[in-house]
Parts: structure tokens; C-alpha cells; sequence
């Protein structure tokens, strides 16, 4: 081959984008990139310095402090929903429980969905003891007691028993394990979760 064979071929439109170094007889065209492409690039550039200001300077609320006030919104939707839609009211609690029904009906539904993790007489097996003062969610209170048997705890294993029992029988049962707490169990599982005094 010839060294006019082996010559470089620059068309006419590419001798504008020619750059002028040359390595072993490899030369580089220059494409500009599009123009598209650059205006996007020079607006985030425009939108990172104004959002870097705006958060470091201006005291702009952080992505932290944003999540929390979304969680509060959340929060106090649930709580305005379970409020219209049969949440804990201690009336009604107070009042259901001072019923002769309500203990028969508690021991009874205790014994028929609740024994198999919490033992018979509460002291625990698969579900925590419930006659100590340690507590995995809450206080151990009728309200926090009724929500953790009307929710239930998914992560932990515990369905949710609204709508398998009905009102009454969450309220009887929630009874029965408020009751349950300081009794002394023939087996108590050790203590799980914070003490609650």
C-alpha cells in the first residue's frame, strides 16, 4: 500500500471539527455536543448552587425535618380517621367493662384466641408475657392493649382482630389483659421490651 493510500481522508464538513493533535495518524473529530443536552446540563448546574444556597444558607428545611412534619401529618390523619372510625374511646371502654358480660366474654375469647401465644394464664410462649410491667409496644395500657388487638403487629407475628371479633369482644379482651398484668403465671417467659411503671 502506497503512502498516498495510507493518507488521512478529512471530508469537507469535518475540517471545521478537526482538532489538531495527531497520534499515530489517529486525529480526533470535535462534535459539539447538543444543544439540548447543554441547556439541561447549565440548568441543573443553575438549580444544584441555588439549592446548596437555599439549604445551607437560608435555613431551608431539611430533607429530616420535612419527613418528620410528613409523618406527623400522616399520624394525625390516622388518628382523625380511627376517631370517625371506631377507635379506643374510654367511655365507652369504662362503661362496656362494668357490664357482667364483659369479663365472661373476655376470659372466653382470651382463652380462645389468645392462649396459644400468650399461655392461658398470660405469662407467655410465643407472645410475650403480659402479666409483667415490660412492654414491646406502648404502655400496657386499655387504649394501647385495644389497638394492639384491633391492629395487630404485623412484624410480630399478631393479626389484626378487627373485624373477626367484633367491638365488644376487642373491648372484653382488652379487659382481660389489662386485668391480666401483676397476676403471677405458673411459666412467666422473661421479660421483653422496656418496663412500664
Amino acid at each position: 500500500m502506497s503512502n498516498e493510500d495510507e493518507k488521512l481522508i478529512i471530508l469537507d464538513d469535518e475540517k471545521k471539527i478537526l482538532l489538531d493533535h495527531d497520534y499515530d495518524g489517529i486525529r480526533e473529530l470535535n462534535h459539539p455536543l447538543p444543544k439540548w443536552w447543554l441547556v439541561t446540563f447549565y440548568i441543573t448546574i443553575i438549580f444544584a448552587a441555588y439549592y446548596y444556597v437555599h439549604h445551607t444558607f437560608l435555613g431551608a428545611k431539611s430533607l429530616d425535618q420535612e419527613y418528620q412534619e410528613h409523618v406527623a401529618q400522616i399520624e394525625a390523619a390516622q388518628a382523625e380517621w380511627q376517631k370517625k372510625h371506631g377507635g379506643f374511646n374510654w367511655d365507652k371502654y369504662n362503661a362496656y367493662i362494668a357490664t357482667p358480660e364483659a369479663k365472661k366474654l373476655g376470659a372466653k375469647r382470651y382463652k380462645r384466641k389468645c392462649k396459644a401465644c400468650h399461655a392461658k394464664d398470660g405469662g407467655g410462649g410465643v407472645g410475650p408475657n403480659l402479666t409483667d410491667d415490660y412492654w414491646i409496644h406502648g404502655s400496657g395500657d386499655a387504649e394501647m392493649v385495644y389497638n394492639i388487638i384491633n391492629q395487630g403487629v404485623v412484624d410480630k407475628g399478631m393479626q389484626a382482630w378487627k373485624g373477626v371479633l367484633s367491638e365488644e369482644e376487642i373491648l372484653a379482651v382488652t379487659a382481660h389483659v389489662v386485668n391480666l398484668r401483676g397476676t403471677t403465671p405458673s411459666e412467666p417467659k422473661e421479660p421483653q421490651g422496656e418496663l412500664v411503671e
